[in-house]
């Protein structure tokens, strides 16, 4: 079986254009360009989209967007009343996904992150066209105590990480045989725009002789943005020529917004507003255009998109080491502990040398090239007739 003409649910949690939003769309792209799929896309936490996501999902052709209202699927091992109608309501939403989505006869739903994998068990159930689904692991995620959580992860096909850890994540919360579990490290969704570097950094109003450090990053609390921005405070002392920008969706939740508040606070205290930009909603490709260094610090990662990203514009990449940064960058001596001198050593020498920066972004260039939409697709075929047959 292939996935050529078939009718395909995406299945994403929120409309806003974090990492794994940008894979679950680009495979959606990839499959109405390259196998005349129609594909439809399930939004379970809300209706609402940033404009980024907005314009992102029309460049990769979904046909329709599904929102069946506030999600609920909880029943836990207890007897009481207010258990009983958690089943109650558990049921009507998953009835109510049922009797919406029968008309579009879905063959295959993919889910992106473990709700969004709850509900695609579900589906999988009760539509009775779909022939596959799988548990999609990507990275750090939460699981419940939530016997409707343990039914789907027992029973779902499968279970496809995009690193090794998201496997062993998984395994820390579910039982899963050595037969349901496979790494697939995703594609490369992001085309290649050629900015202006120097228009660029005129607009944002940073010197054209600066080295410009940045990190793309939505500013959730596993995400070390805090600790890069000590790194920067002690760099900027010793370096004067330095630029330090972030970029990310501050309006996810009241988390990310309280986070980016912080960091915008504690830039002006330090009256390095100048030297440090605190980015929301800007275009990801100008930013990447007009950096030198790419950063990724966090607690943890599957294969992070924006690692791939710095990669695909010739970026050099410092980048905690993670299983998922390590298939990745490979032997990069880049890959570091979250440790402040680790952090500041290697960006010391990638200030201190353009050769060394240029080096390293045309050897990580050249890895990058290699994860295409092609191989993916290639390998996703084959685990799912695997499970199939």
């Amino acid at each position: 079986m292939d996935f050529k003409n078939k009718s395909i649910l995406l299945i994403l949690h929120a409309g806003v254009l974090g990492g794994a939003e940008r894979q679950g769309l680009g495979l959606g792209r990839i499959l109405v360009e390259q196998y005349n799929c129609e594909v439809y896309l399930l939004l379970t936490h809300s209706e609402k989209t940033s404009a980024e996501f907005r314009d992102f999902a029309k460049k990769c052709h979904i046909k329709a967007v599904f929102h069946f209202g506030e999600p609920y699927i909880v029943f836990k091992k207890e007897f009481n009343i207010k258990n009983l109608k958690r089943l109650v309501w558990s049921s009507k939403y998953l009835l109510r996904m049922r009797k919406g989505l029968m008309p579009y006869r879905i063959d295959f739903i993919f889910p992106f992150l473990n709700f969004p994998s709850k509900i695609a068990f579900y589906l999988y159930k009760l539509l009775p066209t779909v022939k596959f689904t799988f548990w999609h692991q990507l990275g750090l995620d939460v699981f419940k105590d939530d016997v409707f959580e343990k039914l789907a992860a027992r029973y779902t096909p499968c279970v496809i990480a995009n690193a090794p850890n998201g496997i062993e994540l998984f395994r820390e919360a579910h039982r899963l045989e050595n037969k349901r579990a496979f790494v697939l490290p995703q594609f490369l969704t992001m085309n290649y725009q050629n900015f202006s570097k120097e228009e660029i950094r005129q607009k944002y109003d940073i010197s054209q002789d600066s080295v410009v450090i940045g990190m793309v990053s939505h500013y959730r609390p596993d995400k070390k943005h805090h600790l890069l921005l000590e790194a920067f405070f002690e760099l900027s002392e010793k370096f004067q020529n330095v630029t330090l920008v972030f970029l990310g969706y501050r309006g996810a939740n009241p988390v990310t917004q309280e986070k980016f508040d912080k960091i915008v606070n504690k830039v002006n205290r330090k009256n390095v507003h100048n030297k440090v930009l605190v980015l929301s909603e800007k275009p990801v490709e100008e930013i990447l255009s007009m950096m030198d260094i790419g950063v990724l610090v966090s607690e943890v990662e599957g294969t992070p998109n924006v690692v791939m990203e710095y990669m695909l514009y010739k970026l050099p990449v410092v980048a905690s080491r993670h299983p998922g940064c390590v298939g990745l960058l490979e032997n990069s001596s880049f890959l570091i502990k979250n440790d402040i001198n680790e952090l500041k050593s290697a960006l010391t020498s990638l200030i201190d040398s353009e050769d060394l920066r240029i080096k390293e972004g045309l050897k990580n260039r050249k890895i990058i090239d290699g994860f295409t939409p092609e191989n993916y697709m290639i390998k996703l075929n084959g685990i799912m007739n695997k499970m199939i047959n």
